[in-house]
């Protein structure tokens, strides 16, 4: 028999909070129940609605979501030590959550969400219940033990086959999961996250992720709860002033992008991977990562971030103009170091075959949620 699971989201508890007793209970299946806020950059993401408001004399937006529910990914693992194996156990789904609004600091609003599904797994075919006598740990199920037991919870991602059922028993897989990079970021208009997976619209959709939530210490009525827990962005959105520093007028067309992956994206699943020189195996939790490969077929390891056909325009000599791009993923690793994205303007194309201005690297970020400006010219 299964633990119940609640996850609440709003700020992990403190991991020395003291555990209360644990009894065991006679009913089958997992039940979920969650909670908790968006968190939200100053400017943002389905519908997304923008309030203005003065701060500091000047007039900025902030977003709140105004869509009832939204689709979401959420996977299941243990936190644990095991040598033997590359495999480590996971249960992943499409799931809904549910979303309101409630004022907020200053009398802006914010986004609330919550889930509730009861008996998952009565059959006991993905969970083993840590609250039910047992000889031993099945290695091939994820425990329900709050000691090991972690969630990560994506929103953002396109929806395998139009499912908006609250709790989908299909599994899905890494494979199956998918995101891809859209170039047009109004964020005065509402945006929506109910996208099928191939649909290509183009619009870009900020990611929200918790990632690796520890459950709070305690179980109660046999509910295992994640409390505390916040989705934030994924990623950095950028404000990219471009400046037309030459004596001829051009058409500005979008960016090239490299050193950040593709266009598209999976939710990879948790595996061990071994350590170099020893004998032993660390866990790498669930991540999100650059396929490579966008649903047409075409591989791509840079991002061609093309402008929206009403958002090209033709800039006269040294004339500025902004432009928002939103990178899901914003660095990279290489020999223990982060590198930050390289960005150059694409500018008159001519036989589908646009020029390209110098190339202007960005620093790595030290952190994901950031709305950040930088200014990028056609010429040295």
């Amino acid at each position: 028999m299964l633990a119940s699971l609640a996850l609440l989201s709003a700020c992990n508890k403190e991991s020395n909070e003291p555990a209360v007793q644990q009894e065991q209970k006679d009913k089958s299946g997992v039940s979920i129940s969650m909670s908790g806020q968006i968190e939200l950059p100053e400017q943002l993401a389905r519908g997304l609605e923008f309030q203005p408001y003065d701060k500091n004399g000047r007039t900025s937006y902030t977003p709140f979501f105004n869509d009832t529910n939204i689709p979401a990914l959420v996977c299941f693992y243990n936190e644990e030590e095991d040598n033997t194996t590359e495999n480590a156990p996971y249960v992943m789904r499409q799931i809904v959550l549910g979303v309101h609004n409630e004022p907020g600091p200053g009398g802006r609003m914010v986004s609330k969400f919550y889930f509730k599904e009861k008996l998952i797994d009565t059959n006991e075919r993905l969970f083993q219940d840590h609250l039910k006598p047992h000889a031993r740990r099945d290695k091939a199920k994820v425990y329900t033990d709050p000691e090991t037991l972690r969630m990560t919870l994506i929103v953002g991602f396109e929806v395998k086959g139009g499912n908006n059922a609250s709790w989908d028993n299909q599994p899905i897989y890494g494979s199956q999961t998918a995101y891809e990079i859209g170039t047009k970021l109004d964020l005065t208009q509402p945006i929506n996250y109910w996208v099928n997976k191939g649909a290509r619209t183009n619009i870009a959709r900020p990611i929200f992720a918790a990632f690796d939530v520890k459950p709070s210490a305690e179980v109660v009525d046999g509910i295992i709860a994640f409390s505390n827990v916040k989705l934030t962005m994924v990623g950095s959105i950028i404000k990219a002033r471009i400046t037309n520093n030459d004596t001829a007028p051009h058409r500005i067309v979008g960016f090239k992008i490299t050193n950040v992956g593709g266009t598209a994206l999976r939710l990879e699943p948790p595996t061990r991977v071994e350590i170099p020189e020893t004998r032993k195996k660390k866990l790498v939790p669930p991540a999100i990562a650059a396929t490579g490969t966008t649903s047409d077929g075409r591989t791509e390891f840079f991002i061609t971030y093309e402008f929206p056909e009403e958002k090209k325009e033709i800039l006269t000599p040294f004339q500025s103009k902004d432009w928002l791009v939103y990178l899901p993923l914003n660095k990279t690793q290489s020999g223990g170091r982060a590198e930050g994205p390289v960005f150059s303007v694409m500018y008159d194309p001519a036989n589908a075959s646009p020029k390209y201005g110098v190339t202007q690297k960005l620093k790595p970020l030290k952190r994901d949620g950031l709305i950040v400006s930088h200014e990028f010219r056609l010429k040295r």
